[in-house]
Formats: C-alpha cells, sequence, structure tokens
C-alpha cells in the first residue's frame, strides 16, 4: 500500500499561473543522515506528493491534478537533488497529449539537475501522442561530478487505431560538463518518423538512459555514450524487459550492486 504525507521539512503548494499553465517544483537534499524534501510547489499538472518512505531515498509521486495536454498548456517542472541527497520520482498514470482547444502548442519544459554526489531515478509513465496533438516537450538534465541519474521514456504514437499526433520530444543529459545524450524525436513528418532510421513502422519507443556510472554487463539493446552514461532502447511491448533493465539500473544508481564502474 502506498501512502502520501505532505509533512516534509517545508512544503510550499502555489498555484500555476492560470488554468493553462503550471509550475511544480521539487528539491531534494541531504540532512540529518537521510534524504529530506526541501521545497514541493505547484499543483497543476501535477501535485508532487511525498511517498511515506523515509530513509535513504527519499520518494515523490507526481499526481495528475486534470487532463493534459492541451493547446496552449505552458508546464515547467523543476527538480534538484543536492549533494548525497537520493529522490525518486514515481508517476501514477500516462500523459496524454489531446487534440483540444486551438491555439499555440502545449509545451512541457523540463529541468533535472542532479549536484555532486547525488542521485535520481526517475522513470516515467509513457507520452501518448493522440491524432491531432501539437506538443512540445524537453528535458534537460545537469549531472555533477559523482552524480548519477537514471532517466526512462516511453513514447507512444497514437492510441488504438490512430495515427500519431504531433509531438516535439527532445531529451539532452549532460554529465559532469560533457554532453551525454542530446536527440530529438518528432512524429510530425510521418515518412521519416516510419522510416527504417527511426520507428519503422512500430508504434512505442521505450529508453532508459544512464548518466555517472557504467554497466560493465550491458543488457541486450544498450549502448555506451561519449561519457559516462549508457542508454537501452527497445520497440517491443513487453514491460517486462523495461523492467529488467530499469531494476538493474536502478541498483547501480544506488550503489547497490557491485557490478558497477562509477565514473
Amino acid at each position: 500500500m502506498i501512502t502520501f504525507t505532505s509533512t516534509p521539512e517545508r512544503v510550499a503548494v502555489g498555484v500555476g499561473a492560470g488554468v493553462d499553465s503550471g509550475e511544480v517544483i521539487v528539491r531534494a537534499a541531504w540532512a540529518g543522515g537521510r534524504t529530506v524534501i526541501r521545497e514541493l510547489s505547484g499543483v497543476q499538472p501535477w501535485r508532487p506528493r511525498i511517498v511515506s518512505r523515509p530513509g535513504r531515498v527519499a520518494i515523490v509521486a507526481l499526481v495528475s491534478t486534470r487532463a493534459s495536454l492541451i493547446a496552449g498548456d505552458d508546464v515547467h517542472l523543476s527538480v534538484s537533488v543536492g549533494p548525497g541527497a537520493v529522490l525518486e520520482l514515481v508517476e501514477l498514470g500516462a500523459t496524454l497529449a489531446h487534440d483540444a482547444r486551438s491555439g499555440p502548442p502545449a509545451t512541457i519544459q523540463t529541468s533535472l539537475t542532479v549536484e555532486p554526489g547525488g542521485a535520481l531515478i526517475w522513470c516515467g509513465e509513457p507520452l501518448i501522442a493522440a491524432s491531432g496533438c501539437d506538443a512540445l516537450r524537453t528535458t534537460a538534465a545537469e549531472v555533477g561530478f559523482g552524480g548519477r541519474l537514471l532517466l526512462g521514456d516511453t513514447v507512444v504514437l497514437g492510441r488504438a487505431r490512430e495515427r500519431p499526433g504531433g509531438i516535439s520530444a527532445r531529451t539532452r543529459i549532460v554529465c559532469d560538463g560533457v554532453p551525454l545524450i542530446d536527440e530529438t524525436l518528432d512524429t510530425r513528418d510521418l515518412d521519416t518518423l516510419g522510416s527504417a532510421v527511426v520507428m519503422g513502422g512500430r508504434r512505442l519507443l521505450r529508453s532508459l538512459m544512464l548518466a555517472g556510472v557504467l554497466d560493465d554487463d550491458p543488457p541486450e539493446g544498450s549502448l555506451r555514450a561519449h561519457g559516462p552514461g549508457m542508454l537501452w532502447r527497445s520497440f517491443e511491448p513487453a514491460e517486462s524487459d523495461l523492467a529488467g533493465v530499469a531494476a538493474r539500473w536502478r541498483a547501480l544508481v544506488l550503489g547497490d550492486t557491485a557490478g558497477a564502474e562509477v565514473a
């Protein structure tokens, strides 16, 4: 059973700048021999809630509070982890980019900062590109020396029996000043999207990105980055493969296995 609490050392809960925008902030630090949440703020489109599991790892859930993404949405998510702290983010449901309401594209800008010696784990729920949607998502991660990051991402091209709408999803990870991953998936050009060098007609893309630590026995489908990081990718629908790799790399991030080379 998962229970929630809203009593960190300090919690600031604020409303975004209107129905169509929201800013969500999560800040973790190491204090008193445990990871504490220094700040939680925001209510749209997620309300961050602490999962009551005190200790070395703090767990925060991003709980959806309304339908998203809709044209005109402007969402900012900022997550920071201080030296020595360990934070895990979880989501309780997928994000659906809707074909609803005319206006500018919906945007999600996510900033992740892991300070030296800190660790962040976030294996997010799927982003679904519904037919007719228009959305821009950018995820930028900065990992300091000795920091570690596990970032998971799943993109689904449309709901059942429909073609995907327009999504541009960019992910950039920099570790100790070295760019590890910088890539963009754009679904607007369906011919290129369906080519053999991109999706090849497949409708689901699962990715796991590891920064700050290396796997000395990498699973099938993984690549080593140009620096202290790795990338695993699969087009198959089986969640068991994703869960297996995620569990292994989560242990590496937490330092719970001897099979890692720490950068």
